[in-house]
C-alpha cells in the first residue's frame, strides 16, 4: 500500500476539509497551495483540481474555469480516466466548458462544443436544450432587419397619429379617415414584423436542433446521417 508523505497527506486532508459550497475558500486554498497540490499523486491531484475547477465555474469565474477545464480534459484523455464518482468525467467537463462559453456570451464556441457532445452522447437531452438556446442567441441578419422594420413602422404610425389629431382636422379633414386606416395598418405591420421575425427564428433553431440530434442518433446507431 502506498502512503502519502506526512506533509502531502496533511495538505490533501486540509483541502478536503473545506466545505464543498465554500467556493471562495476552495479557490483561495488551491491557488495558495498549488505547488504542493501538484506534488500529490495523480488521483489526489485530479480530485483537488476538479474540485477547484468546479468552484471556479460555480462562482462564475468562467475565464479561469476555461483554462482549467482544458487542462483537465487533457489529463483525462492522457490518463484514460473514464468514470469519476460514477459519472462520465469527459462528458461533464465538456458540458461545463460549453456552459462557460455560454455565460461569457461566446455562443459560437459553446455551439461547437455542444455539437461535439451530442455527436458523442446523442441521448443527452440537456445538451440539445442548450444547443437550441445558443442558436437562439445567434440571430441572423434578417431578424435584425425585421426589428428595424418594426421600429420604422411603429414610428411612422406615431407620426400619422400626430398628424391625424393636430393637423388634419384644421387643414385636411377629408384625410382623417384614410390616415386612421394607414396608422392602423402600420401598427399591424409593426407587430407582424416583430412577431414573424422572432417566431421564424425560434422555429428555425428548433428545427436545426432536432435535425442535428436525429443525425447524431443515426450515426451512433450505425445509420447514415443526412
Amino acid at each position: 500500500m502506498y502512503f502519502l508523505p506526512a506533509e502531502q497527506l496533511r495538505l490533501y486532508r486540509n483541502f478536503k476539509s473545506i466545505e464543498v459550497n465554500d467556493f471562495h475558500g476552495i479557490i483561495q486554498f488551491y491557488e495558495q497551495q498549488e505547488d504542493g497540490i501538484r506534488a500529490l499523486d495523480f488521483y489526489q491531484y485530479l480530485d483537488c483540481t476538479l474540485v477547484y475547477t468546479n468552484a471556479l465555474f460555480d462562482s462564475a469565474n468562467h475565464g479561469k474555469h476555461l483554462v482549467m477545464v482544458d487542462h483537465l480534459l487533457e489529463l483525462v484523455i492522457m490518463q484514460n480516466v473514464e468514470d469519476w464518482d460514477g459519472e462520465d468525467l469527459y462528458h461533464q467537463l465538456l458540458f461545463n466548458k460549453s456552459a462557460s462559453f455560454y455565460h461569457l456570451e461566446e455562443y459560437a464556441k459553446s455551439e461547437r462544443i455542444l455539437r461535439e457532445i451530442i455527436n458523442i452522447y446523442p441521448d443527452d437531452r440537456l445538451a440539445a436544450v442548450y444547443l437550441n438556446k445558443v442558436l437562439l442567441h445567434q440571430r441572423p441578419r434578417w431578424v435584425f432587419r425585421a426589428r428595424t422594420a418594426t421600429i420604422v413602422f411603429f414610428f411612422s404610425a406615431i407620426v400619422l397619429i400626430a398628424l391625424e389629431f393636430f393637423a388634419a382636422p384644421g387643414f385636411f379633414p377629408e384625410w382623417i379617415g384614410p390616415m386612421r386606416i394607414a396608422h392602423n395598418l402600420l401598427i399591424a405591420l409593426s407587430v407582424a414584423s416583430l412577431s414573424l421575425g422572432e417566431a421564424g427564428h425560434t422555429v428555425r433553431c428548433w428545427v436545426k436542433t432536432r435535425r442535428f440530434v436525429r443525425q447524431a442518433v443515426r450515426k451512433k446507431g450505425g445509420g447514415i446521417g443526412v
